[in-house]
């Protein structure tokens, strides 16, 4: 049996969070994990963090980031049959402050 990578434990910690979750509150609680669990450094787990929650949330996606396309101030999006997406740096930091001043739904009970 091989190894689990920090990538592996990033995301068996993430999977195994109740769901649904607050997306800051799930990288910090990874984030920290990762830093006590496996005595990495807080940007390296940080950064663990942040790949596994996207890989996961990607998951069964088609779209993709086209990192050859991609550079430092583009980020270019593959969709299968369709266009090509382009955001610049200031086109993400826009939609990162939207999404910070948008409140959140409430959340929903299930029984």
């Amino acid at each position: 049996m091989h190894a689990l990578t920090i990538n592996d434990a990033a995301c068996a910690y993430l999977l195994k969070m109740p769901r649904p979750y607050q997306r800051t509150v799930a990288l910090e609680r990874c984030t920290s994990h990762l830093v006590e669990a496996h005595g990495i450094t807080l940007e390296r787990a940080g950064l663990a963090a942040l790949q596994a929650l996207a890989e996961l949330e990607t998951l069964n996606q088609t779209a993709y980031i086209d990192a050859e396309a991609s550079t430092a101030h583009v980020v270019v999006v593959r969709r299968p049959g369709r266009n090509a997406l382009a955001f610049s740096v200031a086109d993400l930091l826009r939609l990162h402050a939207q999404e910070r001043s948008t409140p959140m739904p409430p959340a929903t009970s299930q029984h």
